[in-house]
């Protein structure tokens, strides 16, 4: 227990910094951001973050991570929890990813199946008040 603490603070202390470009999916390699300047940066995060970024809903959109660079091209994004670690520009306007069901109203926060009816869920945007 007491490495998974002294790991968490570690991850907690590394100076937080965003990556922004077009998600590009690739069969077989993680997500990746290529940025203005052509270079593809390798995203890693926890398993709910990939799950996002491999929703093929989402690829070639703008995308802005928060996180932190683990070294040059590769970067982490930040805890799942926080609904701005995964930020969607579109129209000059900023959203978080969520995933919804209108059978239901449930909100999930990751890409699959309703956890009550069992159907695909929507992807939806949620536009981010400034």
């Amino acid at each position: 227990m007491g490495w998974v603490l002294f790991l968490a603070l570690a991850a907690a202390s590394l100076p937080q910094s965003s990556v922004r470009g077009k998600l590009v999916q690739r069969e077989g390699k993680p997500p990746a951001i290529e940025t203005t300047g052509h270079d593809l940066v390798a995203v890693e995060g926890e398993p709910e973050t990939l799950a996002v970024l491999n929703d093929k809903r989402l690829a070639g959109f703008d995308i802005e991570l928060v996180g932190h660079y683990d070294a040059p091209g590769r970067f982490t994004v930040g805890p799942f929890y926080t609904s701005t670690s995964i930020i969607v520009h579109k129209d000059g306007k900023r959203y978080s990813v969520s995933y919804w069901c209108p059978i239901c109203s449930i909100r999930a926060y990751t890409p699959g199946k309703c956890v009550c009816c069992q159907q695909e869920t929507h992807l939806d945007l949620q536009e981010l008040k400034p």
